[in-house]
């Protein structure tokens, strides 16, 4: 669907109140999930950190190729195996993105694709 995106909001707070249309020049744009690229020769399973990182460059260049740039990008769902390592992710958020991060849900999931720690999927917007 090539068209203007269109939204529909409540004009009023209330429940009962109609809706009307509000059509602007924005189309999302949904990226299939990424994860650290695998490291063959590696003695050790990178840390969560680092693949974090290596996740979000691949975004980068999955947006990039779209025409878009990171501060396209309004949320990332970030899926991992390890819960207790969220510190890391948001460790990594914070290095990657300078002023303007996008919204973040985190998942807990048993098992990724190459045994990552981490994969992350991003909805960005066309201007």
């Amino acid at each position: 669907m090539n068209g203007d995106a269109v939204r529909y909001e409540s004009d009023h707070y209330k429940a009962t109140a109609g809706f009307g249309a509000r059509k602007r020049d924005l189309q999302l744009v949904f990226f299939d999930a990424q994860y650290p690229q695998p490291d063959p020769t590696a003695a050790d399973r990178p840390s969560v950190e680092s693949q974090t990182m290596n996740a979000l460059e691949r975004v980068e260049a999955a947006v990039g190729r779209s025409g878009l740039d990171l501060d396209d990008v309004l949320r990332t769902t970030v899926y991992t195996t390890d819960l207790d390592r969220i510190d890391a992710v948001e460790s990594a958020y914070d290095a990657y993105f300078d002023d303007r991060r996008p919204a973040m849900t985190v998942v807990g999931v048993s098992e990724l694709p190459n045994d990552a720690a981490v994969q992350i999927e991003a909805t960005g917007v066309k201007r």
